[in-house]
């Protein structure tokens, strides 16, 4: 059976271009980042500090030269993911000082902060610190 969520998948422009973003801007660790032939490369991303890479990792994806141009208009337009954070304001105030766009927020809303900021190819992700739940 279907035991956890192991990767996801974001299209990129430039591998190059997406690691340096990923990275520098939103702090993630490069995991992995290996050629397979064609101009093709293996190129995954996780949160930081996770020696066990048992967390969900990100994998981009660049379409090749003689694939269809229809596969670059899916740039910027996966569905909203959700980062997990100790600490939103804080974060919101860290990602603006190294010039990413806040969308929204942040917010309280019934199940904790929350906000929303695009990477350079305008998806949006949601970043949620979780509030207690009392029983």
């Amino acid at each position: 059976m279907l035991n956890k969520l192991a990767h996801v998948c974001i299209v990129v422009r430039d591998y190059d271009e997406a690691i340096q973003w990923y990275t520098e801007k939103l702090g993630l660790e490069l995991r992995s980042d290996n050629p397979f032939g064609n101009g093709y490369r293996w190129v995954t991303l996780g949160t930081g500090g996770n020696s066990s890479h048992q967390d969900t990792e990100i994998v981009f994806y660049q379409p090749g030269p003689r694939e269809e141009d229809s596969r670059m208009a899916r740039l910027g337009q996966i569905s909203k993911w959700v980062f997990g954070t100790d600490d939103c304001r804080g974060d919101v105030e860290l990602l603006r000082s190294r010039g990413v766009k806040i969308v929204d927020g942040p917010s309280d809303l019934p199940w904790g902060v929350q906000a929303m900021f695009e990477d350079l190819y305008g998806n949006t992700f949601v970043m949620v610190e979780g509030k207690e739940m009392q029983g």
